[in-house]
């Protein structure tokens, strides 16, 4: 797990120590390909790290699902507005394959932060990391055209294409799979 060493010594500037105290509390969760993570209604009580596999984020009314969110290998998953506040969470998180978490407890994750406040950091950066990928996809919506707002999710997470399906990418972009196909074509002419 170098990804968990990269954030807590290299980003956060933690010890190692602090890395083998969490590695001790962590549990490891696999699912398979449709099982789901969390489902709408529950609460959430994890903060969690994709060791491998892949994820979605969606929400949904009586006609349509939405895709709101991909968790990639070596992403943070969780319901983060329902871990905060400990209320029901409306979205579900679901596998797109084969997955591995390793996640910690709320509880668990308080409990650190007790025992060494420097644990405050990694909830710093689990919340900034959180914060600032809504604000862009907010901005995004607002501003960008869904040929723009493609180009950023494929820098944003390098070769999506071949890992997500074209039905759930629209999605996530608020277009048609139809419109992704134009989008695409037209991105591969233009290069």
């Amino acid at each position: 797990m170098e990804f968990l060493k990269d954030i807590f010594i290299d980003k956060l500037g933690l010890e190692i120590l602090h890395l083998e105290k969490f590695i001790s509390l962590a549990r490891t969760k696999k699912l398979k390909k449709k099982e789901f993570l969390i489902k709408e209604g529950a609460v959430c009580e994890f903060i969690g790290f994709v060791v491998s596999g892949k994820l979605r984020s969606y929400v949904q009314n009586e006609e349509q699902e939405f895709n709101n969110d991909f968790y990639l290998q070596n992403s943070l998953v969780t319901a983060y507005t329902s871990y905060l506040t400990q209320n029901p969470t409306n979205c579900n998180i679901e596998a797109l394959g084969d997955t591995e978490i390793v996640y910690i407890t709320n509880k668990q994750f308080n409990v650190l932060i007790e025992e060494d406040v420097r644990f405050l950091k990694l909830a710093k950066y689990i919340s900034d990391v959180f914060f600032i990928k809504k604000c862009k996809r907010e901005t995004s919506f607002l501003k960008n055209s869904a040929t723009e707002r493609f180009a950023q999710l494929c820098k944003a997470y390098p070769g999506i294409e071949q890992e997500i399906s074209q039905y759930h990418i629209a999605s996530y972009l608020g277009i048609k799979p139809e419109s992704l196909s134009r989008i695409k074509l037209l991105t591969y002419i233009n290069k």
